[in-house]
């Protein structure tokens, strides 16, 4: 052993990647059959913005539209999503949120409200408030949807996702 500091815990991308896992091992535990946080940002942006195409939807949230297809199918098996013609080009098919997918999306924010509780214990509201600006921050710079965030205002239907207020604390 030495004295000097380990270079991964010195590393904020190593750190993040670290959190990313604990959130996936969390939310597996807490929210047992909840759905996945892609799923929601679907949901979300089209509850939000819709109806959209899938093209707009892979745009909006910056998904791979190859990841998008299954996303919809399962939401749409489900009875959370429904594909429509849309009406202004009828080769084309546009994404609306039933009754349920909403009832849906609302159950799994409130979800992930208290996975985000449990997740974030250790730190004081000020401190949660200070950590969530600074990583809108950091997207800011390097992703324009994130830009000029402040406490979770509806980006969806301008250019993209930005956490719903439910999901912000």
């Amino acid at each position: 052993m030495t004295d000097q500091s380990d270079p991964m815990f010195e590393s904020p991308s190593y750190l993040m990647f670290e959190m990313v896992r604990l959130v996936r091992r969390t939310a597996a535990r807490m929210l047992p059959g909840q759905p996945r946080l892609p799923h929601l940002l679907v949901l979300w942006c089209v509850a939000r913005s819709g109806p959209l195409s899938q093209r707009a939807v892979a745009e909006r949230l910056r998904m791979d539209a190859g990841d998008l297809v299954g996303i919809v199918d399962a939401l749409e098996e489900a009875g959370h999503l429904e594909r429509r013609r849309d009406p202004e080009d009828r080769r084309r098919y546009a994404l609306e949120v039933t009754e349920a997918g909403r009832l849906f999306l609302g159950a799994g924010l409130d979800a992930r409200v208290r996975l985000n509780e449990a997740l974030f214990a250790p730190l004081s509201p000020q401190e949660r408030a200070l950590f969530k600006d600074m990583l809108l921050r950091v997207l800011a710079h390097h992703d324009d949807r994130f830009a000029g965030q402040d406490t979770g205002r509806d980006t969806c239907a301008r250019t993209g996702a930005a956490a719903p207020d439910r999901a912000s604390s």
